[in-house]
């Protein structure tokens, strides 16, 4: 089943507009930001909002996504890592639950972590617009708002 159809391309809705984008969307003005997380959840979506901006290094930003998402014990806190617990995420094994319409992250004061740790934050970056990819083969929707 796919993820969208073309009733969404039509209706200028925010979940289509940030997929088309690439799955990652920049969104810094705080009513904006508020407004896309009242619609995202009237519309069913989980928001799991994380304090990016508070990510000192990369063990507080992969604790963080770890406890947000309900990463299992495993997890080897590490960029691969990382990206293998996305696609389990991009899946719905955790995180969130298929029955709900997808799932979207905001990572609020991004900039200043991607200042503090450019190539992580890159990385995070990259991973997080891959998983939505791949969230879209199942008919999942994985999203994110950089804020």
């Amino acid at each position: 089943m796919p993820a969208f159809s073309t009733d969404d391309v039509l209706g200028n809705r925010l979940d289509f507009e940030i997929a088309r984008d690439g799955f990652v969307r920049e969104l810094r003005d705080a009513a904006v930001l508020r407004n896309a997380e009242t619609w995202l959840r009237r519309e069913g979506y989980r928001v799991v909002e994380m304090d990016a901006g508070a990510w000192g290094d990369d063990e507080q930003m992969h604790l963080d996504f770890a406890e947000g998402l309900q990463f299992p014990r495993h997890f080897g806190q590490n960029l691969d890592a990382l990206d293998d617990c996305m696609a389990d995420v991009a899946e719905a094994d955790y995180g969130w639950d298929a029955s709900e319409t997808g799932l979207v992250l905001v990572l609020s004061g991004f900039d200043r972590f991607a200042r503090r740790l450019p190539r992580t934050a890159d990385h995070v970056q990259h991973i997080l617009r891959r998983q939505g990819r791949y969230a879209a083969l199942f008919g999942n929707r994985l999203l994110t708002i950089l804020a």
